[in-house]
């Protein structure tokens, strides 16, 4: 158990034994009064129901600073946990981008796989694109959908028209905008089967009580890039200010984490829900000037004509390295061939840099998941350096599309029906094993195209 978890410890510890008593003695469903059922593909679910919960950009030292002598702490995350699993080295994928991990948690499997990679430089068009939604792998609400139960969405955007849908009250996609308890709220009447307003502004009423639902919620992000007073939040000055914003907005995301707990407790099935809760990425402050232009004049006094180009951009005839990057990390393709001494020479001559955190050459991209489009070399900046087109001379601000470990490390916990309780597992785990082990405790296959595993050792079940 890592250093900086003595009270979650003691707090698991107090509660435990209560949650033991309720698993102990639950036998049949809470809610129905039936068995916790079969699955349609033979193996026994572990739980009836299965709620999936994504805070974008939650990394994991948030919790722990919440968590921290003198800080509010996480009562309802914490009481989650005693009835479960806290996973401590828990990592997303390259790039740590939304739309890409966020695909990656409902496909479990990394871009290669899925295609959606945000940025990339296609060198056949002489153009810069983006990936926006576009997924080639089956969702875990697919799997749901075609299994024949009911399942919900809330503003999780990966699984709109994979598996849930604006118009279909049986699998039931809603974007009510706004933030966290906003959309608890929403999830609250899908769960009660009362009218929500659909996509079209027109109420539409769910069919059932969704099997499986999603509710994604973007208030962390929003408040760690610090670009504005996102959901009442204001703009941090300085990096003590934003640590002590991320905390509070933390402390108020385990307020509504209770509400729903309220929720599910007042329906009768909280007994027979398993609950997880993961992030797409953290997030990694930055300011300061900007170390673009230097890395530029580092490559080119390797001989090499260097561009830098944004979305839509077009290098110029003589190009011969384009960079693409968000802000944090770059992206390194060359358009002429090259051999390996003067591949490694690029290497060796980018990653000796000050500002330069860390790099994944190309066979290391492709062992790590990676599109073949995110480039031939990629690497992150030592925060708080970046890799903007301007510098950020004044305040600070977040970024995650990097290597660096505040944004790759996030907060994971799988609590509830079918898992053991009061589990703290530090072994590493990624992002993709979220969709096999929903699977699992449905009692379902994994999605199609997963590569990811099934969590068992955080399971009431052996593999």
């Amino acid at each position: 158990m890592k250093k900086g978890m003595s009270r979650i410890a003691m707090l698991l510890c107090s509660i435990v034994a209560v949650a033991l008593v309720f698993a102990l003695g639950a036998t049949t469903s809470a809610g129905s009064g039936n068995p916790v059922a079969a699955d349609r593909d033979g193996q026994r679910a572990l739980a009836r129901y299965v709620v999936y919960i994504n805070w974008d950009a939650c990394a994991y030292r948030y919790y722990e600073w919440a968590n921290a002598p003198g800080e509010p702490g996480t009562p309802n995350l914490n009481y989650l946990a005693s009835r479960g699993a806290l996973f401590t080295n828990a990592r997303n994928g390259l790039p740590g981008i939304t739309n890409p991990m966020q695909t990656s948690i409902v496909t479990g499997t990394w871009p290669a796989v899925h295609g959606n990679t945000y940025r990339y430089y296609d060198p056949a068009e002489n153009l810069v694109k983006e990936t926006g939604r576009h997924n080639d792998a089956e969702t875990i609400a697919e799997v749901v959908e075609k299994s024949g139960l009911p399942c919900a969405s809330v503003q999780q955007f990966m699984l709109q028209g994979r598996g849930t849908y604006p118009d279909d009250p049986h699998h039931l996609y809603i974007q009510p905008g706004a933030g966290w308890l906003k959309r608890v709220v929403e999830a609250e009447k899908i769960l009660n089967c009362k009218p929500v307003f659909g996509m079209n502004m027109k109420m539409i009423t769910p069919a059932e009580m969704p099997r499986f639902l999603a509710i994604y919620a973007d208030d962390l992000d929003a408040a760690g890039h610090n670009n504005s007073p996102g959901y009442g939040f204001s703009v941090a000055r300085d990096y003590d200010s934003w640590k002590a914003k991320m905390t509070k907005v933390m402390v108020s995301m385990d307020e509504g984490l209770g509400r729903l707990i309220d929720a599910l407790k007042a329906l009768g099935i909280f007994e027979e829900t398993a609950i997880i809760l993961t992030a797409d990425h953290g997030m990694t402050p930055y300011w300061g000037p900007s170390s673009l232009q230097d890395l530029i004049k580092t490559v080119e006094a390797l001989g090499y004509k260097c561009e830098f180009l944004g979305k839509g951009g077009r290098a110029r005839k003589d190009t011969d390295v384009v960079l693409v990057s968000a802000g944090l990390s770059v992206q390194f393709y060359f358009r002429n061939e090259i051999t390996k001494a003067q591949y490694d020479k690029v290497v060796s001559a980018v990653a000796s840099q000050p500002y330069v955190g860390g790099h994944f050459t190309q066979d290391e991209l492709r062992e790590a998941g990676a599109h073949p489009s995110l480039g031939s070399l990629l690497i992150w900046p030592e925060p708080p350096n970046h890799f903007h087109t301007s510098g950020k001379l004044l305040g600070l601000g977040g970024q995650h599309d990097s290597a660096e470990d505040s944004s790759r490390h996030v907060f994971m916990l799988v609590s509830g029906a079918g898992v053991k309780h009061g589990v703290v597992i530090d072994s590493p785990v990624e992002i993709i094993d979220a969709a096999p082990t929903m699977s699992r405790l449905m009692g379902l296959r994994p999605p199609a195209n997963a590569t990811g595993r099934v969590l068992y050792e955080a399971l009431e079940v052996d593999e």
